[in-house]
Formats: C-alpha cells, sequence, structure tokens
C-alpha cells in the first residue's frame, strides 16, 4: 500500500521520497533518504525565536506550505493517516516532502491528517507562548484554504471524538488555544465567502 500512495502522490506532483527497491515477498521497500529539516524542528524552532522576525516569518511560511501540500493530497482523495510534523520535511530547496506513507490511503480520514498535525504541533512545548500556537494554527489553516481544502475537513478536526486522542500529551490549554484559533479563522473565511 506504501509503494501505491508513493507513486500515485508522485504522479501527482507530491513530493515523497523515490522507491529505490521493493521486495514484496519479503514485504521489504526502500526509499531514498530526503535531506533537510522535519517540520517538527521548523515548529520547536518557532517557539525558541525571541526576537527575530525574519526567521519567524520564514518558518511560518513554511507552515502555510504545508497546510497548501496537504490540501493538494486531499484534493487527490487521499489521507495521509500519520500526519505528524516529524512525517513532513522541508528540503533546502524550499520543498515540502511527506515521509512514513505506511497508513496513507485513499478514501481515509482527512479530518484526522488536520487533527494530529495540528494538536502534534501543540505538543511540542510544555510551556508555548500562546500566541505562536495560534499562529502556527493560522498559517496552516491559511495555506490549507488557499489550496481548496476542505472547510468541512477543519470543522471535523475539532471534533472532541479526535482531540481527546490528544489530550493525553497535548496541554489542555494548548488544546484551547487551537479549537478557538480554528473556530475563530473559520467564522472570518465564511463571513469573508459569504460577501
Amino acid at each position: 500500500r506504501e509503494y501505491a500512495l508513493n507513486m500515485f502522490l508522485s504522479n501527482h506532483g507530491i513530493n515523497v521520497p523515490k522507491i529505490i527497491y521493493i521486495s514484496p515477498r519479503e514485504k521489504l521497500l526502500f526509499q531514498e533518504h530526503i535531506e533537510g529539516v522535519s517540520i517538527s524542528e521548523i515548529i520547536r524552532r518557532l517557539y525558541r525565536i525571541k526576537n527575530n522576525e525574519c526567521e519567524r516569518s520564514k518558518l511560518l511560511k513554511a507552515i502555510r506550505y504545508v497546510g497548501r501540500e496537504i490540501a493538494k493530497i486531499h484534493n487527490l482523495g487521499v489521507s495521509l493517516g500519520d500526519c505528524k510534523p516529524e512525517n513532513i520535511i522541508l528540503a533546502p530547496s524550499e520543498k515540502i516532502f511527506f515521509v512514513d506513507l505506511e497508513q496513507a490511503e485513499i478514501g481515509g480520514n482527512q479530518a484526522w491528517d488536520i487533527s494530529e498535525f495540528l494538536h502534534y504541533s501543540g505538543h511540542y512545548a510544555l510551556l508555548p507562548p500562546l500566541n505562536v500556537v495560534s499562529d502556527i494554527v493560522r498559517e496552516f489553516i491559511y495555506g490549507y484554504l488557499e489550496a481548496n481544502g476542505k472547510i468541512g475537513n477543519i470543522k471535523k478536526a475539532l471534533s472532541p471524538r479526535y482531540v481527546k486522542v490528544f489530550s493525553f500529551f497535548t496541554p489542555p490549554h494548548v488544546i484551547f488555544t487551537i479549537s478557538n484559533t480554528c473556530k475563530s479563522l473559520l467564522e472570518d473565511y465564511t463571513s469573508r465567502e459569504a460577501n
């Protein structure tokens, strides 16, 4: 399944590692190593930045780009299944690569991808500045909507059935901030679309 989804996404312009070797009989799959920095590290840097607006802006731009790329994947009818920021790599070329596609599937749960990405993003710092959490959510959602991601996926991602899964390792005040930021963005987006 990972091979099939890897090839499908690659054929549709999504950056994934090239397959080097596959042996279905031995259940082996070798992929190229992707040089770059994981999005989880970018998020950790965002939590640590104090007074460098240029770097902060560059890192937030990468988060927006991730939102766009995930929307493109969702628009192909695919869900990633394991959409943690550590499974997304920003290459030196500034391309976003998706790795670890074992759980990816056609017709899967796209809302889970969004919920997992956002709640893992809040998990990376014990006491993050809440404005940074909001900025990460905002950039991701803006990118997702810019690439025609489904607004219904974002609404479903805020469902208590998803949120309770992450409550074991994402602090409650961070979950609250993620939820409120998403709701506020969705209200703004809906009112702009109505006008």
